[in-house]
């Protein structure tokens, strides 16, 4: 970044220093408060990576048809070095962050120019709230989304700006390690690939290598999906919403809450109502402005990429949902980006970089109210585990059943000591004189069910769920699920299983 003296270069020296360890300050907050009670889906990356580490490889999430194993593999040597736990496993997702600010400094550095750069990838490394709160979480692919939609912008600048083979084959081989790892950077990867055509089209000539790296970089996806009949080509979701109420929900309330104007999960407004649409309204303006300024430049690619985004992603069915913007992580380095050209001199890098903290900061403290306040529908497992296990330990129960949202932590905190089997408590038979619930129909690693099924086991309920009077969603489906509940615990109670509540658990245990 060239500077005009030893006096700017300090400045701009310090306040990348300041941003470097505001942004650490908030994801310690995020780690630390109630924003980072782990989940079972966090335990399931560090269960894949525990058992990748013993050779045992799988190419998605486990149970699903999509989300790479990328990340799994890059926790292996940690878990090597360190041992397993939350800390190690978070230290992928926020070292993946780092290196998206600098790919986003790169990608600055040929489109907005150099100081606004540098704003960019501090910028990157601040905001926007709901990629920190995501991204300090392990959840397997929403890391290296962001991270592979900021090299797919940095890699066809480089092959538009000179198209030899090399950059084109790199493309191209990123690209497919890319959609192997989350089919999220589609809405990405369409519109750089048009604006790289429309650019340049002399790296066409190369183009049959791009395909043959790309159809390498995808090669696990690809056998996977061959031996599995393409069910990554099957949506999850059987969602009736219309395209149009979809393209609704991006913007609104979606895109505010990834912007900050909005918290996630309560979709409350930042401002009142009407500065919120004047504010609105101002940045539709400056965006028409500056796509229109940057129409014969490289800086186009910004804007081409986030015009295009909301058109090919309200596609998939799964955009109806409207709580949190985490579909939108992988667009967050086109936004800062295109937010960073506001900064071009020292001051208004400041103001700028100021603004940012301050979204962050009472998002993340509106996050936290949240999480801290409402109670988590369903139920989800507290932070700590520990009276949980000390009383299956006093129980003799190595091997339970239990609710998703606890089933994969218990096992993951225990280092598998203690297995327990995702279960939804739907039936119950009785095999050699124990109880045997009715096996998951979607569950994540049905191995750990078999060996729940083979060993003496127990079982582990939310209170909550099964409590006469606990507070849950209205309508005939959770009123349907708590008599199916309470018919499945009637029936413990029956073959003389054991009941002992632990904080808002209850274990049945067999019979002595």
């Amino acid at each position: 970044m060239p500077l005009t003296g030893p006096p700017a270069s300090w400045r701009w020296g310090l306040l990348v220093a300041l941003a470097g360890v505001a942004g650490v300050v908030l994801r310690v907050w995020v780690h630390r408060s109630a924003l980072g009670v782990p989940d079972s889906d966090e335990a399931v990356v560090g269960l894949m990576a525990r058992h990748a580490s013993g050779g045992e490889l799988t190419t998605y999430f486990w149970g699903q048809a999509y989300g790479g194993s990328q990340e799994v593999l890059a926790t292996v040597p940690l878990f090597w070095v360190a041992g397993s736990g939350w800390v190690t496993l978070r230290l992928v997702p926020v070292a993946i962050s780092a290196i998206t600010a600098v790919v986003v400094w790169r990608v600055g550095r040929r489109t907005i120019g150099d100081r606004a750069a540098v704003v960019a990838g501090c910028l990157s490394w601040i905001w926007p709230p709901f990629v920190i709160y995501k991204l300090t979480h392990q959840w397997g692919f929403y890391a290296s989304g962001a991270l592979y939609a900021a090299l797919l912008l940095l890699l066809a600048l480089r092959m538009v700006e000179r198209p030899t083979r090399g950059r084109v084959g790199l493309f191209g081989l990123v690209l497919g390690l890319a959609l192997w790892q989350s089919a999220q950077l589609v809405p990405v990867v369409v519109p750089v690939i048009a604006w790289a055509v429309w650019r340049e089209r002399a790296w066409l000539r190369h183009a049959w290598l791009a395909v043959v790296l790309a159809i390498v970089g995808a090669l696990p996806s690809i056998v996977w999906n061959v031996r599995h009949d393409w069910a990554s080509f099957m949506s999850p979701i059987d969602d009736t919403t219309t395209y149009v109420h979809r393209l609704r929900v991006f913007v609104s309330p979606l895109l505010p809450m990834l912007l900050g104007l909005r918290t996630p999960f309560t979709q409350e407004r930042l401002l009142p109502s009407v500065m919120t649409l004047a504010l609105y309204a101002a940045l539709v303006l400056l965006f028409a402005y500056g796509a229109y300024r940057a129409r014969r430049s490289d800086v186009s690619l910004l804007y081409v990429v986030a015009a295009a985004y909301p058109i090919v992603y309200t596609l998939a069915p799964a955009t109806f949902f409207s709580q949190e913007p985490k579909y939108l992580v992988v667009l967050s380095p086109v936004l800062v980006l295109l937010v960073a050209q506001l900064a071009g001199t020292y001051w208004r890098a400041l103001a700028v970089l100021a603004v940012a903290l301050a979204l962050s900061v009472a998002t993340l403290a509106r996050m936290q109210t949240y999480f801290e306040t409402v109670p988590a529908q369903p139920p989800a497992a507290p932070r700590d585990l520990g009276p949980l296990v000390s009383a299956l330990d006093g129980l003799g129960l190595d091997r339970v059943y239990a609710d998703f949202w606890l089933a994969y932590r218990l096992t993951f905190e225990t280092d598998e000591r203690i297995v327990a089997a995702q279960n939804k408590f739907e039936d119950v038979i009785v095999e050699d004189g124990q109880a045997v619930a009715s096996r998951h129909p979607f569950i994540r690693w049905p191995p750990y069910e078999r060996e729940v099924e083979d060993s003496r086991h127990g079982f582990v309920l939310f209170r909550e769920s099964i409590e006469e009077g606990a507070d849950r969603q209205p309508g005939p489906e959770a009123e349907a699920r708590v008599r199916e509940l309470a018919r499945f615990v009637e029936r413990l109670r029956a073959l003389g299983y054991r009941e002992s509540s632990v904080g808002p658990f209850v274990v049945y245990a067999p019979p002595a």
